[in-house]
Parts: C-alpha cells; structure tokens; sequence
C-alpha cells in the first residue's frame, strides 16, 4: 500500500476514530485471504490495533513478527497515523481497493 508522502503532521482523534470506523466496516467486505495465502483480516486488525493503541514499530514488530503482511500492513497505519502518508489505509490504493461488493 503507497499512498502520497508529506510533511509529518499528527492525526487527529476525530481522523483515528473515523479511519478505525471504515476499517472495521469494510474487514467483512474485503476478502479474507491473498493469492498467496496472507490473511488480509488479520492485517486489518493489525491497523486497527495500531490506531487504537498507537503502536509504536518496536510493538509492531513485536506483536506481529511472524506475519510479515500483518506487519507491512501495520506500518503502513503507523506512518499514516504519522503523517508521513497522505491516503489512509482504507483508502483507494489499500484496503479500499480490495472491497468487494
């Protein structure tokens, strides 16, 4: 998931809480498992997790080295959350592309 780098700029409350929202209702619209067998349900929660309880990368990798697309995913929500991102990772070129109707 690339999005647009920018300046750091900190979330807001609002904009974690709202991005945490379209997570969660677009996880059962995205389908569970990659081509290669990557639980894409999981991943989603690793972002959600990072969202919530503003992971840091040691906690990341901690939490999740043993699923490298959990944790690819998770910093993906890190750097967002950052600011160093432009699109969330409900956004079009992430989890928003993979929703199936």
């Amino acid at each position: 998931m690339k999005g647009k780098r920018r300046k750091e700029m900190k979330r807001t409350q609002e904009q974690i809480q709202a991005e945490i929202k379209k997570l969660q209702e677009m996880k059962p619209k995205v389908r569970r498992r990659t081509a290669f067998g990557d639980d894409n349900h999981a991943a989603i929660d690793a972002d959600i997790a990072v969202l919530k309880d503003d992971l840091d990368l040691d906690d990341i990798y901690d939490a999740y080295e043993d699923n490298q697309h959990s944790v690819d995913s998770a910093m993906y929500a890190r750097e967002w959350l950052d600011g160093n991102e432009d699109e969330p990772p409900s956004g079009p070129d992430g989890w928003g592309g993979l929703v199936q109707e």
